[in-house]
This record gives structure tokens, sequence and C-alpha cells, in this order.
């Protein structure tokens, strides 16, 4: 089989979500677009600028100061601000802005920071009792054991957290090794309509004003090691951290990002992509659109609750508009044609060819079926995931029940998120529910996902749960039961339940539990099921993705799976339309300009200095003012909110938040002409710090000389 990474790298400019390793190969095309950054030190994990690159865990993030001080996006902490936020301060509405460094904020016990350490091929060790001949399940169960093994001796050294990934479907394996940091603090964000200016009118669009950023940071023990949250602990001092130019960003100007994209689907079948337009993506807009509505209204009832509910009504927004723009992409573009008559011709040079037939053809007719199975079951496992997101309490108790059931069998032989390196995550997440817990949200969300499974077709039945909601009356007493007689409201309720025994948790009364109970002899047998398809695509994913390098004539980029990669390219503007040209830059100009009501309700203190805005220190002298967000043609996916994004010299001149609607399809197909990314200028930060906040001591920390 041919090795990936060994082949000629081309790609389009912009084109690629890279591997560190893979900079070196991608030389040309770096220089290309301007980048100055020597990719010997874009290959180094450890070195500048990628040793300062963070992950959340959903987002991604920077060291920006030798104190620990961490820039990302301000939705990407809204639920650091919902953690500490009341009826009384909704932190979300008003912002922080901690006057000291005594007056940051813990994020919650359940906020965690990743930084690499080292990445590592481990393709030889995941492929040890592998052979051509090893049956599907077989061969799951021996990759699962191998990269447990690896985990488990990774992590001996204390406050790693690592990760075996995939990369080509399984024809390489990289060993992520991580350290964890545990105490997060919150040092600055702005109001919600200064990091969400525009709400979901503007949310994905272009032209946008938006202040998306933030700053955190990490802390340790005395002695330098991570550590849980305790006034003891100091500023952490990382051996990397990025220097910003407080220029900015111009026109035609090489742009790269560094960051934790979390998934695409640029090797899916065609297959795939239809049934996702035709079935998935309109399926999946109904019962957001129900669940959002819900959510809003309950946040209306209560101050209490709008402090809780809105970074949860956020995000759902957020994948809502996410949806309706792939659905009018689907409509709009031919992506999907693009993906259909590559696949075909793919297909065809294959057949084309006694060789290339032998090699590569089974392997195509078995992936089709082993996708067919999982479509078939895609709706009901739709309900039973909402089911669970929805319901934190139900997600309490089969978290708990599957934790009983894995702590029968050896560490090594538990399922994967079960194991005891989980224990202490999953605790600090049902910990963190005394301060985002609202139940009557919750009631109103789970009330659409059970009319919805209670009205699904028998094939798309969770037919357990389906009969318990039954047993109990139907929908609306089922939710009376749930939301009255359960302890599980309290933490000490939730913690003995994480400790428990499976008979004990069989044996319960408690509604949620038994609901939890129903959910996993339904989910058990999907799990297995999907463990046989998981093994054949272990198989089967790595002979087409060698048969599509070798129809290609060139190596590719692995899809993004949530591993560190850059992206580069060049600060541009687009025309999204005949007649339409949008510029690459926006300013405070049009942000005054769109102010009044909400969403475009900017604090007046930052309205008052934006008068004096083409006076600032800050102003773009091409613009006439404080520059507020840019576009470029990068490459990037949900996981890259918060990413730096460096010059071509690898300093910071700005942050990614989204990406432009008119890309939507992007996760399945590139196109140059339409994929854009949308940044908030690294000035925009340094002015409302400056001239709006008064900030003079993160300033200097930042590097800026007040």
């Amino acid at each position: 089989m041919i090795p990936l990474l060994s082949l000629l790298l081309a790609a389009q400019a912009a084109e690629g979500m890279w591997l560190p390793e893979q900079a070196p190969d991608v030389a040309a095309l770096l220089t290309e677009a301007g980048v100055s950054l020597s990719p010997q030190a874009l290959a180094d994990p450890k070195g500048a600028p990628l040793g300062s690159i963070v992950s959340l865990g959903w987002c991604s993030a920077s060291f920006v100061s030798a104190d620990g001080l961490i820039a990302t996006n301000h939705h990407c902490v809204e639920s650091y601000l919902q953690y500490n936020a009341t009826a009384a301060q909704n932190l979300d509405q008003s912002g922080y802005l901690a006057a000291s460094r005594d007056k940051e904020l813990w994020a919650g016990p359940a906020a965690r920071l990743y930084v690499v350490d080292a990445i590592e091929d481990v393709t030889a060790a995941m492929e040890k009792g592998i052979n051509a001949r090893t049956a599907d399940a077989a061969r799951l169960d021996k990759i699962d054991r191998n990269r447990k093994r690896l985990v488990a001796d990774c992590e001996a050294e204390p406050n790693r957290r690592c990760r075996v990934v995939a990369y080509y479907g399984g024809q390489e394996w990289r060993l992520i090794r991580q350290r964890v940091f545990k105490d997060v603090r919150l040092v600055y964000a702005p109001p919600s309509s200064v990091g969400s200016y525009g709400g979901d009118i503007d949310n994905w669009m272009w032209p946008r004003h938006a202040g998306d950023f933030a700053l955190i940071r990490a802390y340790v023990s005395p002695t330098g090691d991570a550590a849980a949250h305790d006034a003891a602990n100091v500023p952490y001092k990382p051996p990397q951290h990025l220097r910003i130019d407080p220029t900015g960003a111009s026109p035609g100007e090489a742009a790269l990002v560094a960051g934790y994209p979390g998934g695409t689907s640029r090797y899916e079948r065609a297959a795939s992509m239809r049934f996702s337009k035709e079935v998935t993506t309109p399926a999946s807009l109904r019962l957001l659109q129900e669940e959002l509505i819900e959510l809003k209204s309950e946040s209306m009832r209560d101050p209490e609750a709008a402090a809780r509910l809105g970074a949860p009504i956020d995000m759902l927004a957020n994948s809502l508009k996410y949806l309706q723009g792939l659905e009018e992409g689907y409509a709009r573009t031919p992506a999907l044609a693009r993906k259909e008559a590559e696949e075909a011709a793919l297909r065809a040079w294959v057949m084309a060819d006694p060789a290339r037939k032998s090699r590569y053809a089974a392997a195509l007719v078995e992936l089709d079926q082993l996708e067919e199975r999982e479509r078939a079951r895609w709706l009901a496992e739709t309900h039973a995931n909402h089911l669970l997101r929805n319901g934190d309490l139900l997600s309490v108790a089969y978290t708990a029940f599957r934790f009983a059931i894995e702590r029968e069998k050896p560490d090594l032989e538990r399922r994967a998120g079960y194991q005891q390196r989980d224990l202490e995550d999953t605790t600090a997440r049902f910990a963190t529910l005394d301060k985002t817990l609202w139940l009557p949200a919750d009631r109103a969300t789970l009330a659409v996902v059970m009319r919805a499974m209670v009205a699904a077709p028998p094939a798309s039945r969770v037919e357990p749960v389906v009969r318990w909601i039954e047993k109990q009356g139907g929908v609306n007493p089922a939710l009376d039961r749930l939301f009255s007689a359960t302890a599980l409201t309290e933490q000490a309720a939730r913690a003995k339940l994480l400790s428990s025994d499976r008979a004990a948790i069989v044996s319960s009364k408690d509604p949620w539990v038994e609901l939890a109970v129903a959910l996993h002899s339904w989910m058990a047998p999907v799990e297995e099921d999907d463990d046989r398809v998981r093994g054949g695509r272990y198989r089967l994913e790595p002979v087409y993705m060698a048969a599509l390098a070798e129809f290609r004539g060139k190596a590719v980029y692995p899809d993004a799976n949530g591993t560190l990669r850059f992206t580069f390219g060049r600060v541009t503007g687009m025309s999204p339309r005949d007649g339409v040209q949008y510029a690459p830059q926006t300013s405070l100009t049009g942000l005054v300009a769109k102010a009044g009501a909400a969403p475009f309700d900017a604090p007046p203190k930052l309205l008052a200095a934006a008068v004096v805005g083409p006076k600032s220190r800050w102003a773009d002298p091409a613009l006439g003012t404080v520059p507020v967000d840019f576009l470029t043609d990068l490459d990037t996916t949900g996981g890259n909110s918060g990413s730096a994004t460096l010059n071509g010299k690898g300093e910071l001149i700005g942050l990614i938040f989204d990406g432009n609607y008119e890309s939507m399809t992007g996760d399945w197909i590139y196109d140059p002409a339409t994929t854009r990314s949308i940044h908030v200028d690294i000035r925009y930060l340094l002015w409302m710090l400056d001239e709006v906040e008064g900030a003079k001591g993160l300033l200097e920390e930042l590097g800026v000389k007040p």
C-alpha cells in the first residue's frame, strides 16, 4: 500500500488543513502564499509558533504572554461565563474584566487546557496482531487494545492526556501526547453585545463586526505542576508564546492559522453527501428549530434562566444557522455534482485496469454496503443522541450506568470513555451542573425529542424508550415524573450514582435512571453493530484512500480530526454572486452604522470611544479608523474557533471565529471561489483594552506599550 505522506504533495494554495510534519513538503506553497516562516519551524509542535497553540477541548487558543495569558474567542468562553453567572450578574451580557490577577474567575471544575508535548507515528504498534485475514470484529478489538495500551503507557507520566488518532481512515496512526491544565481562569471577556455583535442575524455572514475575543489564563501549582484549582496556584510560564504584530492584517498579505479543526468529510463517498442533502440536513433542521424556540422562550421567563442558557442558546443557534446555510449550499452550488463526478471517474478508473480492479473494486463495494447499514438507523440514533444532549440528568444516569457496566471488566478492556482515566473529568462535569443546570429548559427540549421519538416510523423508533414513555402514560406524564421524583439535582446524589454498581442502578426507582437503563438496552446492540462497521471501515478505508491517492497522482492532507493543524492563504475578499464584491476588512465605521436595537446594541462606552476612532493609534490608515474583522481564503472548520491567525512571520494578527455562509458545503469539498474564514483583527482587541476598558496592565502584558 502506498504511504500517503511519502507521495508528492500538491493542492491549491489555500486548500488543506496540514499536519505539522507536512510543512516541509508544502514549502513551495507556503512561499507562494507569502509565508516567510521556516517550514521546519512549522513542523515542530513544541517550537515557535506551534508550541503556543492550545486546545480547550472544543475550541482553539494560544499563549500570548510569558505569564500564561491565553487568547481565544468570546464564544469559546461562554460556558465559563455561564458557570460564574447569576440572575443579579449575567456575565455573558455584562462581560468581565479582572481588575487584578486575584480577581480572575475560576472557569469551573470541568475546564481544561491541552498543549501538545509530542506527536509520534505509532502505525506499526497499532497494526500489531492484524493481517489481511483478520475478521472485522477481531480487527477492531485488536486496534482498541493496541490503542489503550499506548495511551496507558503514555499517561503513566503525570498530568498528561494522550490520544491515538487515525489518519486516512486508519492507514496511519499518531500518538498525541498533551500536557493538561486543570486550573483555568477568566481574565477578560467583553459583553455579548461586543463578542457576538449582530447575533444570529450576522452569524456566518459578511460583512461582520464582532469582537469575538477573550483572554483566559492557565494556573499551576507553586512547583510548576498542573494542579486542580487552588488559591495558592500561580500563573503558568509557557516555554513559547506568540508575539503580537500591532499593525494587524492588511489586504493581500499572507495569513496562517494554527489550531485544532474538529472534523471534515472531504474523503467521504458521494452517497453520504447526498444522504446529508436529502435526509439528515432537513430532518436535523426541523428538530433544532423546535429546540431553539423552546430554549429562547424559557430564557425570557426568568433572569436566572437567561444567565444559564446564554451559551446553550448560542451553540444551538450556531448549529441551526450552519444547517440552513448547508441546505442552501446544496441547492445553490454544484458541490454534490462535483463530488459525484469525481467518484464516478474514480470508479471508472478502477474498473478500466485489471490490476486496479483486483486491488480496489471489492473495497469500494463493501464500503457502500457498510455505509448503507449506518444510514438505515440514522434517525433513531439521532433521536437517542438528542435525548442525551437535552437531558442533563439523563446524561448523568446513562453515564453512571455505563461506568457501572464497564467497571466489571479489567480497565484496558473497558469501552473508551468509561475507563479509570475518564472518571476525574466525568466527576468534574457532574459537579459543574450545580452552576449550569436549568431544569425547565431541559423539560421543554426533551418534550420536543420525545414527541419526535413517539411519532417516528416503526423501523426508526428507539423502542425501549418509547415503551417507557407509554408506560408513564405518554410524553407529558413521563416528563412530570422525571422532573418531580429525582434526587439527581444534588451533586451528592450524582456522585453516589457514579460509584454505584450495576445491580444498584438497575433496581433504582429514580425515573432518570429507569430511562437511562431503557435507552441503554437499545444502544448496546447498536454499539455492537457499530463496532462491526468500524472494524470494516478500518480494513477498507485505507484501500479507498490508496486508490484515491493513486487516481489523483498526489497525496492529500488528512481529514480534520481534532488534532493540531495549520492552514495558510491570504487576506482577501470575494464575490459571492454577480454584481456583489466583499471587501476584505470591516471597521468601527460599519459597526457604528449598524448600531441600534439588539442584537446591534453596542455598549455606550464603545460607541463613545468610536467617535475618536480615526485618531486612535490602532487606526488603519487605509480604513481611516480602527479595523474590526477581516476575511481570508484559509481552509478551516469547526474547532478552529479561537485559533491564532498569524502573519507570514508567525506573529499574531487576529483570531479566527467563523466561516462564511456561502461556504457551508466546504466540509465536503473545498471551493476556492467561495471558501472564506472570518477573523477578528488584533487591533480591535488592543483598542478595546486600551481605549474602552482602560486595561493598561493587560496591554503591557501583551507586549504593547500602554
